[in-house]
């Protein structure tokens, strides 16, 4: 069984009209991605036709499809990539996903082995399954998060594999080479809770960088208010983000030791993504979903520096 499982490749954003290959032929090994558990086998049981496979263009900005799936029933996603690239792709339901590289393998993880088409083909260890999956270059994070967000995204947020995340955490854990900084719980999470109160003014008119000035600092900063980031993104479509609900659930870790303190939350959020044509369904909707906001202090002031989704 599938969630929260994020694979890093990256891809082109120009898809041929080539021929989709049986992603089942010629299939004799063992991909790490592949499930091992609930029902998900180390490759699919259900081949591929070209009707239950559709055609994407990955580039920087993230490409989120829903869809229904059961043991029997399959779909899939073919994108063109070139060697060395890179895919990411995410997904909070039980689904069994694999990826096919163009010589019909699964691929095991990391860099993209060859030029041409890929596949991700989606089913379900068991019943019928209903799903969103979020596909991209690289990192889901704040560009790429535009237009097309995942309802278990954020606009601005970040993502990455779980093990990076795992990783992630550990490193800010291990990273004491400085004493314990003075930021308490309670102002941690009262910064936190100031960012989503200002996403509307952030994400929707009046695009209000200041409040980012206020809020943010280094990596979030620069990612929100660059020429090309999400807020320049918004204003020049006409399109914004309406907020009905963002809630902070529950404090899961805090430390305030090591080079830049950092706390984990859990947050609740409904959102939803109005352009020219109206609400952008598949860009829009509530999820649940942990985040790790770290600090970095900017002229004496506590600001967020970074924050990523972890898993759930």
């Amino acid at each position: 069984m599938l969630k929260n499982l994020v694979v890093y490749s990256t891809c082109l954003s120009v898809i041929g009209c080539q021929t989709i290959k049986n992603p089942l032929a010629n299939v004799s090994s063992v991909s790490s991605n592949a499930i091992s558990s609930s029902g998900c086998g180390e490759k699919p049981m259900v081949s591929l036709s070209g009707k239950d496979v559709e055609e994407v263009v990955l580039n920087e900005s993230t490409v989120t499809k829903s869809g229904q799936v059961s043991a029997n029933k399959n779909v899939g996603y073919t994108f063109t990539a070139t060697t060395g690239q890179k895919l990411s792709y995410n997904t909070d339901a039980d689904v069994c996903l694999w990826v096919f590289t163009p010589d019909n393998a699964i691929f095991k993880g990391g860099e993209l082995p060859k030029n041409g088409k890929y596949i991700i083909q989606v089913a379900a260890p068991q019943g019928v399954k209903t799903f969103d999956l979020t596909m991209g270059l690289g990192v889901l994070e704040t560009a790429a998060s535009i237009p097309t967000v995942s309802p278990t995204d954020t606009p601005e947020a970040t993502s990455e594999r779980t093990s990076d995340n795992n990783n992630y955490q550990s490193s800010l854990e291990n990273n004491n080479i400085q004493p314990e900084n003075d930021i308490s719980q309670e102002q941690a999470l009262e910064l936190v809770e100031k960012w989503y109160a200002a996403k509307p003014r952030i994400f929707g008119p009046p695009y209000d960088t200041a409040l980012v000035n206020q809020l943010a600092t280094g990596k979030l900063y620069t990612f929100t208010t660059k020429a090309d980031g999400p807020v320049a993104w918004l204003e020049k479509n006409d399109a914004y983000y309406k907020y009905n609900i963002s809630e902070v659930k529950q404090v899961i870790n805090f430390s305030n030791s090591g080079k830049r303190p950092y706390i984990t939350v859990r947050v609740f959020e409904e959102m939803y993504l109005y352009g020219k044509n109206g609400i952008d369904r598949e860009s829009s909707g509530s999820y649940t979903n942990n985040f790790i906001y770290v600090f970095e202090k900017e002229n004496g002031i506590w600001k967020i520096f970074d924050y990523k989704k972890v898993g759930r």
